[in-house]
């Protein structure tokens, strides 16, 4: 994005390409290549949308991750030969919701969850997969579920006509192989995937 023209703002980052119109039309370009060059999966410029970056509205994060979801379904669209034989699929980027890598930081258990809940609400209309990427610990990868739980138990979307998308959990380790919280991988898996299950989300790891 910075290399085809987006300023390269140090507090929003990529966000930047959201948040200003006039650049939409360059993030689209952007993942249109990564179809092109073969990709079969799209993620949503989203990462950024976040309150550890002054995304503190919860109507405005809701807002720019629909912005961020229509245009990455645009790209597509576009490169698809009909809407129901998609070339490539659109994963909804969940990113820590105060700072990468920190653990320390995150959010009280119910405020990530509504945080959470913000985002993934404004994903849903056009992804297939949600991305909880760059979770530093158990608790902030079970914010992001315990969200995706009370939207769908919650959302005024007819039952039988609503998509279930699943989620895909990736965590940042430490040099030693750790969770940057200290938690052992081993440990850490068996409870998010019991988490999930009793939450009832298709959940898997991705790495």
């Amino acid at each position: 994005l910075f290399l085809r023209g987006v300023p390269g703002d140090r507090k929003i980052w990529s966000a930047t390409a959201i948040v200003h119109e006039q650049y939409h039309s360059i993030l689209e370009d952007v993942h249109k290549s990564f179809i092109d060059a073969g990709s079969q999966a799209i993620t949503t410029n989203s990462y950024g949308i976040t309150p550890g970056v002054g995304f503190t509205d919860g109507e405005e994060v809701r807002r720019l991750m629909g912005v961020a979801g229509k245009i990455a379904r645009g790209a597509v669209i576009d490169r698809s030969l009909s809407e129901s034989d998609p070339v490539a699929l659109v994963l909804g980027s969940l990113g820590p919701q105060v700072e990468s890598y920190r653990p320390d930081l995150i959010m009280k258990h119910d405020d990530g969850v509504r945080a959470y809940g913000y985002a993934i609400e404004g994903l849903y209309p056009y992804i297939d997969v949600y991305l909880a990427e760059t979770m530093s610990c158990l608790e902030e990868a079970c914010q992001a579920i315990d969200a995706l739980s009370k939207f769908y138990d919650g959302s005024l979307i007819n039952e039988a006509e609503m998509r279930k998308h699943p989620l895909l959990v990736s965590f940042t380790l430490d040099s030693d192989g750790k969770v940057r919280s200290g938690e052992s991988v081993v440990d850490v898996i068996p409870k998010l995937i019991e988490y999930a299950q009793e939450k009832r989300i298709e959940c898997k790891l991705f790495r």
